[in-house]
């Protein structure tokens, strides 16, 4: 009996660790369970790449972003895309 009280100790310290280790786990994962990376269709920087944008917000959301010096308006689908990004539409350069 004398040594479950001393093992005491360890082992709620181990219980311990692990509940915080949990905790931090499943924080990490609520906050990125959201996020989506978006590609701005019509768009590349200045190495010819497409442009990317992560976001939170909802499908039909209309952001803003500087494209070539200039601000365009963009809205969040939920077409996925080849490379398994999702697409933005931009808004103004269809009107």
């Amino acid at each position: 009996m004398n040594i479950f009280l001393e093992a005491l100790p360890e082992f709620l310290g181990g219980l311990g660790t692990a509940a915080v280790i949990v905790g931090v786990t499943r924080v990490v994962r609520r906050r990125n369970a959201g996020v989506r990376k978006y590609t701005l269709l019509s768009t590349v920087d200045a190495d010819g790449n497409p442009v990317h944008h992560l976001s939170t917000r909802p499908t039909g959301t209309v952001i803003s972003r500087d494209i070539a010096g200039r601000r365009e308006r963009f809205q969040l689908t939920a077409a996925l895309l080849p490379d398994g990004t999702f697409a933005a539409e931009p808004v103004d350069r269809y009107v």
